[in-house]
This record gives structure tokens, C-alpha cells and sequence, in this order.
């Protein structure tokens, strides 16, 4: 019964959270070194 909702949990944690997420990390990867 809890895996019939866990893809419409699951589905935008990794379309939208994980992006956003890698996004922002190489951001500051990139600002950290062109300041060093």
C-alpha cells in the first residue's frame, strides 16, 4: 500500500530536488574556484 504513492513522491525528488541540487553544487564549485 505505501509503494502505490511512493512514485508521485518519489518521481519529482529526482526531476526537480536532484537537479536543483547538482545545479547549485557545481555553482559554488565553479565561484570557489575562480576565487582561488
Amino acid at each position: 500500500m505505501t509503494a502505490a504513492y511512493l512514485p508521485s513522491i518519489l518521481v519529482p525528488i529526482i526531476g526537480i530536488i536532484f537537479p536543483g541540487f547538482v545545479m547549485a553544487f557545481a555553482f559554488i564549485y565553479i565561484e570557489q574556484d575562480e576565487i582561488a
